[in-house]
């Protein structure tokens, strides 16, 4: 056990696997790594690497800063900046060789007025609003602004894309919309003359459920780390062929199945120890604000992390940790770094044992959708949000 406190374990062995079996599935279709967000909280450059050496075409990133990073630790593969860049950034991206997003017109000149000042040839993404009304430029301007992309000296149209709105979702037509409009704007980049390295659309979700949908490459995000998009992409993959509407029913009765359980595996483990033991006797109120009153002589483990260090606010007096394989509840608010949860009914507990916040012990499991459910959030949130500060120790 590591000297922390508290550390997140992430096990690159399970990321390989993840991005060998969606790569497979997505096959012919290259797969563009999303390591933004510090990895979805699992640490950018360690899986980054992974990912390279497992036939990423490149890597995506939110903002510059990430992408530096990437050229830091000597990742010399396309690297993508998905989220917005200003013109202060511009020169940056420039000398790293960074693939920058083209989504508007005053970031077009800026851009070309950056890359004209340093005699540079800038690698470009153009991206179109196909239905999601977020950053990017509506696609029924695709001919005008395509064609003053084409003719603006210093860019290489390197990549064609846009985003999908609902491709977890149980309703697909608004995907099969929005995969239209794309087909239109792939359309107008042809009769243009533009023929861009890769056309990409689809993120985890569209990728496992929408085959035409693939092209040249697909987006993998929180897929790769072992997280299902949502329960009804997973339960979309489980029907295929099957009665929908049997399939819910079983789902609403027994909870999904395990019949995927093996395609994705979560990387990421929380862990921490026990800081103090000390037995209560019935009628004591835990934490702050007096909000639990035990009703029985009670064992309490003292455990050093609270919300600075992750564990959400929401988790108090519903949370469970696993503590020698077995689930112990949160007991009183969560408070700024420190937790209390009963171990009564657990046997041989001692100071310094390992607990684990996320993650698996034995054969129980808090995951990360558990987490999401309790808190009122989604599993994306649970993994990104965990703080920089912490520990990462790859397996």
């Amino acid at each position: 056990m590591p000297d922390y406190r508290a550390w997140i374990e992430v096990d690159l062995g399970a990321i390989r696997h993840n991005l060998k079996r969606l790569s497979k599935w997505a096959a012919p279709a290259r797969f563009m790594a999303v390591v933004k967000s510090d990895a979805y909280g699992h640490g950018m450059e360690a899986v980054a690497k992974v990912a390279v050496a497992e036939g990423a075409w490149g890597l995506a990133v939110v903002n510059i800063d990430e992408g530096l990073r990437l050229r830091s630790a000597g990742l010399t593969c396309p690297v993508l900046i998905v989220g917005p860049i200003f013109a202060h950034e511009l020169a940056a991206a420039l000398q790293a060789e960074l693939s920058l997003p083209v989504y508007s017109h005053e970031g077009l000149r800026e851009l070309a007025e950056a890359a004209n000042s340093l005699g540079k040839s800038a690698r470009v993404h153009v991206k179109f609003d196909t239905g999601l009304g977020r950053l990017a430029l509506p696609y029924d301007q695709a001919p005008e602004f395509l064609t003053l992309v084409r003719d603006t000296p210093g860019l290489q149209i390197e990549g064609l894309y846009s985003h999908l709105a609902d491709a977890e979702g149980l309703d697909q037509r608004y995907t099969l919309q929005q995969f239209t409009r794309f087909q239109e704007v792939q359309q107008v980049a042809a009769e243009l003359g533009i023929q861009p390295e890769i056309a990409h659309l689809s993120a985890s979700a569209a990728s496992m459920l929408l085959q035409p949908a693939r092209l040249d490459a697909v987006r993998l995000g929180i897929a790769m780390y072992g997280l299902w998009p949502a329960d009804e992409t997973r339960l979309l993959l489980l029907s295929r062929g099957k009665n929908l509407f049997q399939e819910l029913n079983l789902h609403f009765q027994s909870g999904l199945t395990p019949q995927l359980d093996d395609l994705l595996q979560p990387a990421l483990t929380y862990k921490t120890r026990i800081a103090q033991l000390k037995c209560v006797p019935a009628d004591s109120s835990i934490g702050y604000g007096c909000t639990f009153v035990t009703q029985r002589p009670t064992t309490l483990a003292v455990l050093p992390v609270g919300y600075y260090e992750g564990y959400d606010r929401h988790l108090s007096n519903c949370g469970e940790v696993l503590v020698r394989g077995r689930r112990a509840r949160v007991l009183g608010r969560v408070c700024m770094n420190v937790i209390t949860v009963d171990v009564t009914d657990i046997a041989g507990v001692a100071l310094d044992d390992e607990v684990v916040l996320l993650g698996r012990q034995g054969s129980q499991q808090v995951s990360a959708e558990e987490w999401a459910r309790r808190i009122g959030t989604i599993n994306y949130e649970v993994v990104t949000r965990l703080p920089a500060h912490l520990p990462r120790v790859y397996l």
